[in-house]
Protein backbone atom coordinates (compact mmCIF):
# COMPACT_ATOMS: atom_id res chain seq x y z
CA UNK A 1 0.00 0.00 0.00
CA UNK A 2 1.34 3.31 -1.07
CA UNK A 3 1.75 5.23 2.06
CA UNK A 4 3.24 8.51 0.82
CA UNK A 5 4.49 9.95 -2.78
CA UNK A 6 6.61 13.12 -2.52
CA UNK A 7 9.46 14.93 -4.80
CA UNK A 8 12.71 14.98 -3.68
CA UNK A 9 15.91 17.14 -5.39
CA UNK A 10 19.13 15.12 -6.69
CA UNK A 11 22.54 15.80 -4.54
CA UNK A 12 25.89 15.22 -6.10
CA UNK A 13 26.29 13.98 -2.45
CA UNK A 14 23.36 11.65 -2.66
CA UNK A 15 20.12 10.90 -1.47
CA UNK A 16 19.01 11.06 2.11
CA UNK A 17 15.70 10.22 2.96
CA UNK A 18 14.41 10.55 6.48
CA UNK A 19 10.98 10.86 6.50
CA UNK A 20 8.84 10.65 9.42
CA UNK A 21 6.73 7.69 7.53
CA UNK A 22 9.29 5.21 7.25
CA UNK A 23 8.21 4.69 11.12
CA UNK A 24 5.25 2.67 9.29
CA UNK A 25 7.42 0.21 7.18
CA UNK A 26 9.63 -2.57 6.89
CA UNK A 27 12.71 0.11 7.25
CA UNK A 28 13.40 -0.14 10.97
CA UNK A 29 16.26 1.12 12.36
CA UNK A 30 19.11 -2.02 11.86
CA UNK A 31 17.25 -3.83 9.39
CA UNK A 32 19.87 -5.01 6.95
CA UNK A 33 19.50 -5.90 3.07
CA UNK A 34 20.71 -7.01 0.22
CA UNK A 35 20.14 -6.28 -3.86
CA UNK A 36 20.79 -6.66 -7.49
CA UNK A 37 20.82 -4.39 -10.45
CA UNK A 38 19.12 -4.23 -13.68
CA UNK A 39 21.04 -2.10 -15.41
CA UNK A 40 19.25 -1.84 -18.66
CA UNK A 41 16.06 -0.75 -16.78
CA UNK A 42 18.62 1.73 -14.52
CA UNK A 43 16.33 -0.06 -11.63
CA UNK A 44 17.90 -1.49 -8.24
CA UNK A 45 16.43 -3.92 -6.92
CA UNK A 46 16.54 -4.50 -3.08
CA UNK A 47 15.94 -7.93 -1.48
CA UNK A 48 16.17 -8.93 2.56
CA UNK A 49 18.95 -10.08 4.10
CA UNK A 50 19.53 -11.77 7.21
CA UNK A 51 23.19 -11.39 6.89
CA UNK A 52 24.23 -8.14 9.57
CA UNK A 53 27.18 -7.57 7.49
CA UNK A 54 24.88 -6.08 4.83
CA UNK A 55 23.39 -2.87 4.13
CA UNK A 56 21.92 -1.35 7.21
CA UNK A 57 19.12 1.12 7.60
CA UNK A 58 20.57 3.79 10.18
CA UNK A 59 18.77 5.84 12.67
CA UNK A 60 18.22 9.50 13.66
CA UNK A 61 17.07 10.26 17.46
CA UNK A 62 14.47 12.15 17.87
CA UNK A 63 12.86 13.81 21.05
CA UNK A 64 10.12 11.22 21.38
CA UNK A 65 10.82 8.77 18.76
CA UNK A 66 13.28 7.34 16.18
CA UNK A 67 13.30 8.06 12.24
CA UNK A 68 15.09 5.75 9.76
CA UNK A 69 17.35 6.68 7.76
CA UNK A 70 17.86 5.73 3.80
CA UNK A 71 21.41 7.24 3.19
CA UNK A 72 22.60 6.57 -0.28
CA UNK A 73 26.07 7.47 -1.88
CA UNK A 74 27.61 4.88 -3.16
CA UNK A 75 28.81 6.70 -6.61
CA UNK A 76 27.93 3.69 -9.02
CA UNK A 77 24.08 3.65 -7.35
CA UNK A 78 24.06 7.03 -8.11
CA UNK A 79 24.89 6.95 -11.07
CA UNK A 80 21.44 5.32 -12.48
CA UNK A 81 20.36 8.59 -11.92
CA UNK A 82 22.97 10.75 -14.17
CA UNK A 83 21.05 13.31 -16.34
CA UNK A 84 18.06 13.18 -14.47
CA UNK A 85 15.96 16.52 -13.22
CA UNK A 86 14.01 15.79 -10.20
CA UNK A 87 13.42 12.48 -8.25
CA UNK A 88 10.19 11.51 -6.90
CA UNK A 89 9.67 9.03 -4.09
CA UNK A 90 6.96 6.39 -3.33
CA UNK A 91 6.90 5.01 0.35
CA UNK A 92 5.10 1.75 0.62
CA UNK A 93 4.71 -0.40 3.68
CA UNK A 94 7.14 -2.54 2.73
CA UNK A 95 9.34 -0.74 -0.44
CA UNK A 96 10.59 2.66 -1.22
CA UNK A 97 11.09 3.39 -4.92
CA UNK A 98 12.71 6.90 -6.08
CA UNK A 99 12.25 7.61 -9.70
CA UNK A 100 14.26 9.89 -11.65
CA UNK A 101 12.74 12.44 -14.32
CA UNK A 102 14.32 14.23 -17.17
CA UNK A 103 12.46 17.55 -17.86
CA UNK A 104 10.73 18.31 -21.32
CA UNK A 105 10.04 21.83 -20.39
CA UNK A 106 12.29 23.41 -18.04
CA UNK A 107 11.52 25.03 -14.63
CA UNK A 108 13.18 26.17 -12.15
CA UNK A 109 13.51 23.95 -8.24
CA UNK A 110 11.26 27.18 -6.89
CA UNK A 111 8.69 26.75 -9.45
CA UNK A 112 8.35 23.11 -8.76
CA UNK A 113 7.92 23.35 -5.13
CA UNK A 114 5.53 26.42 -5.27
CA UNK A 115 3.17 24.12 -7.79
CA UNK A 116 3.49 21.06 -5.34
CA UNK A 117 2.27 23.55 -2.34
CA UNK A 118 -0.78 24.73 -4.50
CA UNK A 119 -1.67 21.01 -5.01
CA UNK A 120 -1.50 19.95 -1.85
CA UNK A 121 -4.02 22.76 -0.96
CA UNK A 122 -6.01 20.77 -2.69
CA UNK A 123 -8.50 17.26 -1.89
CA UNK A 124 -6.09 15.72 -3.34
CA UNK A 125 -3.37 13.86 -1.15
CA UNK A 126 -0.95 12.22 -3.70
CA UNK A 127 0.78 14.46 -6.19
CA UNK A 128 2.79 13.26 -9.36
CA UNK A 129 5.90 15.53 -10.52
CA UNK A 130 3.81 14.72 -14.08
CA UNK A 131 1.03 17.42 -12.42
CA UNK A 132 3.03 20.29 -12.42
CA UNK A 133 5.92 20.08 -15.38
CA UNK A 134 6.32 17.77 -18.73
CA UNK A 135 8.85 14.86 -17.49
CA UNK A 136 9.83 11.65 -18.59
CA UNK A 137 11.02 8.74 -16.50
CA UNK A 138 14.66 7.81 -16.68
CA UNK A 139 15.85 5.74 -13.72
CA UNK A 140 14.07 4.12 -10.78
CA UNK A 141 15.69 2.63 -7.51
CA UNK A 142 13.36 0.01 -5.80
CA UNK A 143 14.72 -0.25 -2.31
CA UNK A 144 12.51 -3.47 -0.55
CA UNK A 145 12.61 -5.53 2.70
CA UNK A 146 9.69 -8.22 3.36
CA UNK A 147 9.97 -8.80 7.38
CA UNK A 148 9.66 -6.42 9.74
CA UNK A 149 12.23 -6.41 12.52
CA UNK A 150 11.11 -5.46 16.31
CA UNK A 151 12.64 -1.87 16.82
CA UNK A 152 12.81 -2.98 20.84
CA UNK A 153 16.82 -2.80 21.35
CA UNK A 154 17.95 -1.05 18.95
CA UNK A 155 17.34 2.60 20.46
CA UNK A 156 21.30 2.17 21.74
CA UNK A 157 22.90 1.94 18.37
CA UNK A 158 25.11 4.48 16.74
CA UNK A 159 24.02 6.06 13.55
CA UNK A 160 25.02 3.23 10.73
CA UNK A 161 25.32 4.61 7.19
CA UNK A 162 23.27 2.43 4.35
CA UNK A 163 25.96 2.38 1.98
CA UNK A 164 25.28 0.32 -1.32
CA UNK A 165 27.95 -1.80 -1.42
CA UNK A 166 28.10 -3.63 -4.92
CA UNK A 167 28.73 -7.56 -4.76
CA UNK A 168 31.42 -8.97 -7.63
CA UNK A 169 27.94 -10.59 -9.16
CA UNK A 170 26.10 -7.84 -9.43
CA UNK A 171 27.81 -6.58 -12.70
CA UNK A 172 26.06 -3.05 -14.07
CA UNK A 173 27.66 -3.65 -17.39
CA UNK A 174 25.02 -4.41 -20.05
CA UNK A 175 26.94 -7.81 -21.02
CA UNK A 176 26.24 -8.83 -17.81
CA UNK A 177 22.33 -8.55 -18.34
CA UNK A 178 21.41 -12.06 -18.81
CA UNK A 179 23.26 -13.57 -16.27
CA UNK A 180 21.89 -11.28 -14.06
CA UNK A 181 17.90 -12.04 -15.35
CA UNK A 182 18.81 -15.31 -14.49
CA UNK A 183 20.20 -14.70 -11.21
CA UNK A 184 16.77 -12.55 -10.22
CA UNK A 185 15.24 -15.71 -11.64
CA UNK A 186 16.38 -17.75 -8.94
CA UNK A 187 15.30 -15.24 -6.28
CA UNK A 188 11.32 -16.45 -6.49
CA UNK A 189 10.25 -18.86 -4.35
CA UNK A 190 8.90 -22.00 -5.61
CA UNK A 191 6.20 -24.16 -4.29
CA UNK A 192 8.54 -26.70 -3.28
CA UNK A 193 7.59 -28.12 0.13
CA UNK A 194 9.86 -30.44 2.69
CA UNK A 195 7.56 -32.79 4.62
CA UNK A 196 8.48 -33.88 8.23
CA UNK A 197 6.48 -36.70 10.46
CA UNK A 198 4.88 -37.32 6.98
CA UNK A 199 3.04 -40.29 8.09
CA UNK A 200 0.97 -41.97 5.49
CA UNK A 201 1.20 -38.87 3.61
CA UNK A 202 -2.31 -37.21 4.32
CA UNK A 203 -1.22 -33.57 5.56
CA UNK A 204 0.77 -33.81 2.41
CA UNK A 205 -1.75 -34.18 0.27
CA UNK A 206 -3.22 -30.68 0.98
CA UNK A 207 -0.05 -28.83 0.12
CA UNK A 208 -0.40 -31.08 -2.94
CA UNK A 209 -4.03 -30.27 -3.61
CA UNK A 210 -3.16 -26.45 -2.86
CA UNK A 211 -0.78 -26.91 -5.75
CA UNK A 212 2.85 -27.32 -4.09
CA UNK A 213 5.20 -29.99 -4.64
CA UNK A 214 6.83 -32.27 -2.29
CA UNK A 215 10.63 -32.72 -2.43
CA UNK A 216 10.92 -34.69 0.67
CA UNK A 217 9.68 -36.50 3.22
CA UNK A 218 10.61 -38.45 6.54
CA UNK A 219 8.46 -40.73 8.41
CA UNK A 220 9.26 -43.07 11.19
CA UNK A 221 6.54 -45.84 10.92
CA UNK A 222 7.62 -48.31 8.32
CA UNK A 223 3.81 -48.76 7.69
CA UNK A 224 3.23 -45.12 6.91
CA UNK A 225 6.19 -44.61 4.89
CA UNK A 226 5.15 -48.25 2.80
CA UNK A 227 1.50 -46.10 2.13
CA UNK A 228 3.05 -42.57 1.67
CA UNK A 229 5.52 -44.39 -1.47
CA UNK A 230 2.46 -46.32 -2.28
CA UNK A 231 0.59 -43.09 -2.81
CA UNK A 232 2.31 -40.36 -3.32
CA UNK A 233 5.94 -41.17 -4.30
CA UNK A 234 9.46 -42.75 -3.35
CA UNK A 235 11.15 -39.55 -1.92
CA UNK A 236 9.27 -40.87 1.51
CA UNK A 237 12.00 -41.27 3.50
CA UNK A 238 11.88 -44.10 6.50
CA UNK A 239 13.59 -42.53 9.35
CA UNK A 240 14.24 -41.07 12.82
CA UNK A 241 14.66 -37.09 13.17
CA UNK A 242 16.23 -37.66 16.06
CA UNK A 243 19.25 -39.55 14.71
CA UNK A 244 18.66 -38.03 10.85
CA UNK A 245 21.49 -35.74 9.42
CA UNK A 246 19.20 -32.72 9.15
CA UNK A 247 21.97 -31.54 6.32
CA UNK A 248 20.14 -34.13 4.11
CA UNK A 249 16.65 -33.15 4.40
CA UNK A 250 16.07 -30.86 1.21
CA UNK A 251 16.44 -27.18 1.26
CA UNK A 252 12.81 -26.29 0.09
CA UNK A 253 11.79 -22.99 0.99
CA UNK A 254 8.45 -24.16 2.85
CA UNK A 255 8.92 -26.97 5.67
CA UNK A 256 5.77 -28.60 7.34
CA UNK A 257 5.31 -30.83 9.71
CA UNK A 258 3.24 -32.42 12.74
CA UNK A 259 5.67 -33.11 15.08
CA UNK A 260 4.04 -34.86 18.36
CA UNK A 261 4.01 -33.38 21.82
CA UNK A 262 3.02 -34.90 25.09
CA UNK A 263 4.44 -32.75 27.87
CA UNK A 264 2.16 -30.29 29.18
CA UNK A 265 3.19 -30.39 32.68
CA UNK A 266 5.72 -28.14 33.97
CA UNK A 267 6.28 -26.95 37.92
CA UNK A 268 7.13 -23.75 37.33
CA UNK A 269 7.70 -21.04 34.46
CA UNK A 270 11.64 -21.63 34.87
CA UNK A 271 11.55 -25.14 33.10
CA UNK A 272 10.91 -25.07 30.05
CA UNK A 273 8.21 -27.06 27.74
CA UNK A 274 10.86 -27.36 24.43
CA UNK A 275 13.74 -29.00 27.28
CA UNK A 276 10.63 -31.60 28.56
CA UNK A 277 12.05 -34.65 26.67
CA UNK A 278 8.08 -35.19 25.59
CA UNK A 279 8.63 -32.94 23.54
CA UNK A 280 11.69 -33.49 21.97
CA UNK A 281 10.47 -33.87 18.51
CA UNK A 282 8.95 -30.56 18.21
CA UNK A 283 12.61 -29.04 19.44
CA UNK A 284 13.63 -31.70 16.69
CA UNK A 285 11.03 -29.75 13.93
CA UNK A 286 12.28 -26.78 14.94
CA UNK A 287 15.89 -27.39 14.55
CA UNK A 288 15.41 -29.06 10.99
CA UNK A 289 13.85 -25.19 9.90
CA UNK A 290 16.73 -23.56 11.29
CA UNK A 291 19.10 -26.00 9.40
CA UNK A 292 17.40 -24.79 6.33
CA UNK A 293 19.29 -21.73 5.30
CA UNK A 294 16.49 -21.58 2.52
CA UNK A 295 13.02 -21.91 4.38
CA UNK A 296 11.27 -19.05 3.96
CA UNK A 297 7.59 -20.14 5.51
CA UNK A 298 7.35 -23.09 8.30
CA UNK A 299 4.01 -24.75 8.85
CA UNK A 300 3.64 -26.47 12.32
CA UNK A 301 0.43 -28.14 13.22
CA UNK A 302 -0.69 -29.71 16.81
CA UNK A 303 -2.64 -30.16 19.20
CA UNK A 304 -4.76 -27.01 20.46
CA UNK A 305 -3.32 -27.36 24.17
CA UNK A 306 0.25 -26.45 22.87
CA UNK A 307 -1.38 -22.72 22.20
CA UNK A 308 -2.31 -22.88 26.32
CA UNK A 309 0.33 -25.03 28.02
CA UNK A 310 1.81 -22.59 30.67
CA UNK A 311 -0.32 -20.11 30.28
CA UNK A 312 1.38 -19.76 26.91
CA UNK A 313 4.83 -20.27 27.94
CA UNK A 314 4.86 -23.42 25.18
CA UNK A 315 3.93 -20.70 22.59
CA UNK A 316 5.92 -18.62 23.57
CA UNK A 317 8.90 -20.48 23.87
CA UNK A 318 8.05 -21.57 20.24
CA UNK A 319 7.80 -17.82 19.27
CA UNK A 320 11.51 -17.44 20.45
CA UNK A 321 13.30 -20.64 19.06
CA UNK A 322 11.47 -19.18 15.71
CA UNK A 323 12.16 -15.26 16.18
CA UNK A 324 13.10 -14.94 12.77
CA UNK A 325 9.88 -15.47 11.59
CA UNK A 326 6.75 -13.58 11.30
CA UNK A 327 4.48 -15.81 13.02
CA UNK A 328 0.90 -16.37 13.17
CA UNK A 329 -1.30 -19.43 15.37
CA UNK A 330 -4.38 -20.10 16.58
CA UNK A 331 -6.87 -22.84 16.09
CA UNK A 332 -9.01 -23.94 13.28
CA UNK A 333 -11.93 -26.65 13.02
CA UNK A 334 -11.91 -29.03 10.17
CA UNK A 335 -15.55 -28.99 10.21
CA UNK A 336 -15.35 -24.78 9.37
CA UNK A 337 -13.25 -25.76 6.19
CA UNK A 338 -15.75 -27.85 4.71
CA UNK A 339 -14.52 -31.59 6.44
CA UNK A 340 -17.32 -34.02 8.15
CA UNK A 341 -15.54 -34.06 11.30
CA UNK A 342 -15.36 -31.75 14.50
CA UNK A 343 -11.24 -31.64 14.99
CA UNK A 344 -9.88 -28.88 15.69
CA UNK A 345 -5.86 -28.21 15.73
CA UNK A 346 -3.59 -25.69 16.54
CA UNK A 347 -1.50 -24.07 13.84
CA UNK A 348 1.35 -22.22 13.82
CA UNK A 349 2.59 -20.43 10.15
CA UNK A 350 6.18 -18.70 10.63
CA UNK A 351 6.59 -16.47 7.74
CA UNK A 352 10.08 -14.22 6.10
CA UNK A 353 8.06 -13.01 3.15
CA UNK A 354 5.18 -10.66 5.52
CA UNK A 355 3.24 -12.22 8.31
CA UNK A 356 0.71 -15.27 6.81
CA UNK A 357 -2.78 -15.37 8.30
CA UNK A 358 -4.64 -18.41 9.06
CA UNK A 359 -7.46 -18.36 6.88
CA UNK A 360 -10.96 -17.57 7.71
CA UNK A 361 -13.77 -20.36 8.36
CA UNK A 362 -15.48 -21.32 4.92
CA UNK A 363 -18.55 -22.77 6.25
CA UNK A 364 -20.87 -22.02 8.90
CA UNK A 365 -22.16 -24.26 11.07
CA UNK A 366 -25.59 -24.84 9.39
CA UNK A 367 -23.31 -25.53 6.20
CA UNK A 368 -20.97 -28.54 8.24
CA UNK A 369 -20.84 -31.84 6.15
CA UNK A 370 -22.34 -34.55 7.75
CA UNK A 371 -21.19 -38.24 8.14
CA UNK A 372 -24.32 -39.01 5.53
CA UNK A 373 -22.44 -36.53 3.11
CA UNK A 374 -18.87 -38.34 3.47
CA UNK A 375 -20.52 -41.69 3.30
CA UNK A 376 -22.21 -41.53 0.55
CA UNK A 377 -21.67 -44.14 -2.40
CA UNK A 378 -19.74 -46.67 -0.09
CA UNK A 379 -19.10 -50.19 -1.20
CA UNK A 380 -17.24 -53.03 -0.22
CA UNK A 381 -14.98 -52.49 -3.61
CA UNK A 382 -13.78 -49.27 -2.63
CA UNK A 383 -9.90 -50.02 -1.13
CA UNK A 384 -9.97 -50.32 2.35
CA UNK A 385 -13.81 -50.41 3.13
CA UNK A 386 -13.33 -54.21 4.45
CA UNK A 387 -10.74 -53.23 6.31
CA UNK A 388 -12.42 -53.65 9.67
CA UNK A 389 -11.88 -55.23 12.69
CA UNK A 390 -14.52 -57.79 14.06
CA UNK A 391 -15.60 -57.55 17.43
CA UNK A 392 -16.24 -60.20 19.99
CA UNK A 393 -19.53 -61.12 21.11
CA UNK A 394 -19.35 -59.13 24.21
CA UNK A 395 -18.49 -56.35 22.62
CA UNK A 396 -20.95 -56.43 19.84
CA UNK A 397 -23.76 -57.01 22.82
CA UNK A 398 -22.26 -53.54 23.98
CA UNK A 399 -22.59 -51.84 20.61
CA UNK A 400 -25.87 -52.54 20.26
CA UNK A 401 -27.26 -50.94 22.91
CA UNK A 402 -25.58 -47.20 21.97
CA UNK A 403 -28.02 -45.33 19.84
CA UNK A 404 -27.07 -42.99 17.47
CA UNK A 405 -24.80 -40.15 19.37
CA UNK A 406 -24.61 -42.10 22.59
CA UNK A 407 -21.43 -43.35 24.23
CA UNK A 408 -20.15 -45.57 27.06
CA UNK A 409 -22.29 -44.43 28.91
CA UNK A 410 -25.25 -45.34 27.15
CA UNK A 411 -24.21 -48.74 28.19
CA UNK A 412 -26.01 -50.73 31.10
CA UNK A 413 -23.68 -50.98 34.38
CA UNK A 414 -23.19 -54.39 34.07
CA UNK A 415 -21.93 -55.06 30.95
CA UNK A 416 -20.18 -51.41 30.84
CA UNK A 417 -16.29 -51.86 30.36
CA UNK A 418 -13.86 -50.47 33.03
CA UNK A 419 -12.27 -48.01 30.20
CA UNK A 420 -14.37 -45.07 30.37
CA UNK A 421 -13.88 -42.00 28.22
CA UNK A 422 -16.76 -39.85 26.50
CA UNK A 423 -15.89 -40.92 23.16
CA UNK A 424 -15.47 -44.55 24.12
CA UNK A 425 -18.07 -46.44 22.09
CA UNK A 426 -19.61 -43.05 20.71
CA UNK A 427 -21.79 -44.27 18.09
CA UNK A 428 -21.69 -41.68 15.23
CA UNK A 429 -24.83 -39.79 13.79
CA UNK A 430 -25.59 -39.57 9.83
CA UNK A 431 -26.52 -35.64 9.69
CA UNK A 432 -23.73 -33.77 11.91
CA UNK A 433 -20.20 -33.95 11.35
CA UNK A 434 -18.25 -36.76 13.23
CA UNK A 435 -16.56 -36.41 16.15
CA UNK A 436 -12.51 -36.43 16.22
CA UNK A 437 -11.81 -39.76 14.72
CA UNK A 438 -9.04 -41.14 16.68
CA UNK A 439 -7.87 -44.62 16.19
CA UNK A 440 -11.48 -46.33 15.71
CA UNK A 441 -10.22 -49.45 17.12
CA UNK A 442 -8.55 -48.25 20.21
CA UNK A 443 -11.85 -45.91 20.86
CA UNK A 444 -14.28 -48.29 19.16
CA UNK A 445 -15.93 -45.83 17.07
CA UNK A 446 -19.66 -46.79 15.75
CA UNK A 447 -20.99 -47.11 12.52
CA UNK A 448 -24.51 -44.30 12.95
CA UNK A 449 -26.66 -47.83 12.14
CA UNK A 450 -24.43 -50.86 12.02
CA UNK A 451 -22.95 -52.77 15.17
CA UNK A 452 -19.10 -52.42 14.22
CA UNK A 453 -16.39 -50.20 14.25
CA UNK A 454 -15.83 -47.85 11.35
CA UNK A 455 -13.64 -49.23 8.43
CA UNK A 456 -10.10 -47.42 7.18
CA UNK A 457 -12.25 -46.16 4.14
CA UNK A 458 -14.74 -44.86 6.25
CA UNK A 459 -12.46 -42.52 8.42
CA UNK A 460 -10.54 -41.90 5.02
CA UNK A 461 -13.83 -40.24 3.71
CA UNK A 462 -13.80 -38.15 7.00
CA UNK A 463 -10.62 -37.03 6.65
CA UNK A 464 -11.20 -35.94 2.88
CA UNK A 465 -8.94 -38.61 1.72
CA UNK A 466 -9.89 -39.82 -2.01
CA UNK A 467 -10.90 -43.24 -2.32
CA UNK A 468 -7.89 -43.96 -4.89
CA UNK A 469 -5.64 -43.66 -1.93
CA UNK A 470 -4.96 -47.42 -0.79
CA UNK A 471 -3.78 -47.53 2.79
CA UNK A 472 -0.82 -50.46 3.46
CA UNK A 473 -0.06 -52.49 5.89
CA UNK A 474 -1.39 -54.38 8.63
CA UNK A 475 -4.73 -53.60 9.79
CA UNK A 476 -3.88 -52.05 12.85
CA UNK A 477 -1.03 -50.16 11.38
CA UNK A 478 -3.85 -48.40 8.77
CA UNK A 479 -6.46 -47.95 11.66
CA UNK A 480 -3.21 -45.72 13.44
CA UNK A 481 -2.16 -44.15 10.57
CA UNK A 482 -5.44 -42.54 9.75
CA UNK A 483 -5.93 -41.71 13.37
CA UNK A 484 -2.84 -39.93 13.16
CA UNK A 485 -3.60 -37.70 10.07
CA UNK A 486 -5.00 -34.28 9.58
CA UNK A 487 -7.99 -33.88 7.31
CA UNK A 488 -6.95 -32.61 3.75
CA UNK A 489 -9.11 -29.54 3.40
CA UNK A 490 -7.91 -28.01 6.73
CA UNK A 491 -4.54 -28.09 5.39
CA UNK A 492 -5.20 -27.49 2.22
CA UNK A 493 -7.00 -23.62 3.36
CA UNK A 494 -3.46 -23.33 5.01
CA UNK A 495 -1.59 -23.89 2.46
CA UNK A 496 -3.41 -21.97 -0.01
CA UNK A 497 -2.81 -19.34 2.49
CA UNK A 498 0.65 -19.77 2.11
CA UNK A 499 0.58 -19.72 -0.99
CA UNK A 500 -0.90 -16.81 -1.89
CA UNK A 501 1.42 -15.26 0.26
CA UNK A 502 4.29 -16.57 -1.91
CA UNK A 503 2.65 -15.90 -5.53
CA UNK A 504 2.35 -12.48 -3.84
CA UNK A 505 5.86 -11.73 -3.00
CA UNK A 506 7.02 -13.16 -6.43
CA UNK A 507 4.98 -11.02 -8.43
CA UNK A 508 6.06 -8.33 -6.78
CA UNK A 509 9.62 -9.05 -8.09
CA UNK A 510 8.72 -10.25 -11.37
CA UNK A 511 7.16 -6.32 -11.45
CA UNK A 512 9.96 -5.16 -9.96
CA UNK A 513 12.70 -7.16 -12.76
CA UNK A 514 10.37 -6.84 -15.42
CA UNK A 515 9.90 -10.35 -16.86
CA UNK A 516 6.94 -12.69 -16.87
CA UNK A 517 6.20 -15.17 -14.54
CA UNK A 518 6.52 -18.68 -15.66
Amino acid sequence: MLLKKRNAKLSHRGIYLQDKVLQNTVFQPGSHYKYVIESKSNKIIILTSEDTTDNTVSRRQLKESVKPVIDIRDKAALSAFEGCDYLQVEIFGEHVVIQGYVAVQQASFQKVTQAVKQLLGSKRKVVEINDFIAVKKKAEIVLSRKSLRKAAGLLGYEQLELDLLFEESASISDSSNTSLQSGIANLLIPLQVASLFSGAGIMDLGVLEAGFDVVFALELSEGAALTYRHNIGSHIVQGDITKFDKSKIAKAPVMIGGSPCQGFSNANRNTNFLDNPNNLLVKQYIEAIKANENCKVFLLENVPRILTAGGGQFKDEIYSALSEFEISSGILSSADMGSAQLRERAIFIGSKIGKIELPKPQFRRDEYRTVRQAFEGLHDGIPNQLDVSKAKDETLERMSTVPPGGNVYSIPQDIRPKGQHSDMYRRLEWEKPSITIVNPRKACILHPVEDRILSVRECARLFDVKDTFEFQGSLSSKQQQIANAVPVRLIRSVAEAIKSAIQCFNEKLTNYRGLQLV
